[in-house]
């Protein structure tokens, strides 16, 4: 019988670690985080297909193993089906429904070799050591990899930390970016939310001013949130439904919430299922940290699905859009399809 594990390395750190299913939790909301510990992996919405993965076992160093060659021999996307989502998204934001919306599409890759999760944890782990990796292997959820820099809770010593993440360019190895009105109107969405969604559970709240963070081959506009939490939560309860706030924030669903990820759900033609949820360890040996789950590849023996997405205002067109989510997909790509 097959076990569930995770792999996960946190940013910059020098040792990853393993925890192998002494017990695998099944939740159906955030709220029933209160009182389990493990490592995380919740979907963009829980469902019965799709409900939040906690597993559970000893969080044990291990060492990084090498990386083969591999070459894909075959990639499925479809322009065509993202142009006309593209088209019903954006016409549903100028029409005023929505100030923002997360559109997202997905490209798979075939490969004449297996693919070895283990080892492109490996690679991942090195070509991206400012990103938390992390590789879940579930019977419920299937195998994930992921390399992502936003983090969506997470608890450095007595203080709280979140980050609003948005607005992606093309890193040129400069010190200096110009951002476009579009990408600072969307970052400024996404940290206005999380300020309004903080207001009932944080105290002494501070907030940066918004700067530019490099993550693999982009650059993106982030500010830092950092907070104690209310009395209220300083047993531990409650930390669920201050992640049930938090997710989806509107770096990957939308504004209104809730009716943007209707809007979603409904309209885009691929089902994200564990793309742009979270995951990360959940009280394990005291460290909380969830991180946002972006530049996700869903891996079987030979075929790898790739995850991407970006933030539509009404300023936005579908080719720069796309070209964005080219971007962002190439995080992923370079480890699927690179060759030795």
């Amino acid at each position: 019988m097959k076990t569930d594990f995770v792999l996960y390395r946190m940013p910059y750190a020098e040792q990853a670690y393993r925890i192998d299913a002494d017990t695998t939790h099944l939740l159906s909301s955030a709220e029933e985080l209160d009182g389990v510990c493990g490592f995380v992996m919740a979907p963009f919405q829980t469902s019965a297909s799709t409900p939040i993965v906690v597993i559970e076992g000893k969080s044990v160093p291990v060492p990084m193993a090498s990386m083969p060659s591999r070459v894909a021999v075959d990639e499925h996307c479809s322009r065509e089906q993202y142009a006309s989502d593209f088209a019903r998204f954006h016409e549903a934001i100028c029409q005023g429904h929505f100030s923002k919306l997360v559109l997202s599409r997905c490209a798979s890759f075939t490969s004449s070799e297996l693919y070895c999760p283990e080892q492109l944890f490996a690679e991942a782990c090195r070509s991206y050591p400012r990103m938390m990796i992390a590789l879940v292997c579930s019977e419920v959820a299937g195998t994930w990899l992921m390399a992502t820099p936003e983090i969506l809770l997470a608890l450095d010593g007595y203080q709280w930390r979140t980050m609003a993440l948005a607005g992606t360019m093309a890193w040129e190895g400069k010190k200096q970016y110009e951002w476009s009105e579009k990408n600072k109107k969307e970052q400024l969405l996404v940290a206005h939310y999380i300020e309004e969604a903080l207001s009932t559970f944080a105290t002494d709240l501070e907030i940066s001013e918004p700067y530019t963070v490099k993550a693999g081959n982009l650059v993106h506009l982030r500010s830092d949130f950092s907070f104690t939490l209310d009395d209220s939560l300083t047993d531990g309860n409650g930390l669920g439904k201050l992640v049930d706030a938090l997710h989806p924030t509107p770096a990957v669903c939308g504004l209104p919430k809730q009716e943007a990820m209707e809007f979603i759900i409904a309209n885009e033609s691929i089902d994200r299922r564990y793309y742009s949820g979270y995951c990360g360890p959940w009280n394990v040996g005291g460290m909380t940290a969830l991180f946002v789950s972006l530049r996700c590849m869903e891996l079987s023996a030979h075929r790898c699905v790739l995850y991407a997405g970006g933030g539509l205002l009404a300023e936005s067109s579908e080719e720069s859009e796309w070209q964005e989510t080219m971007m962002k997909m190439e995080a992923m790509r370079r480890l699927c399809t690179q060759t030795r």
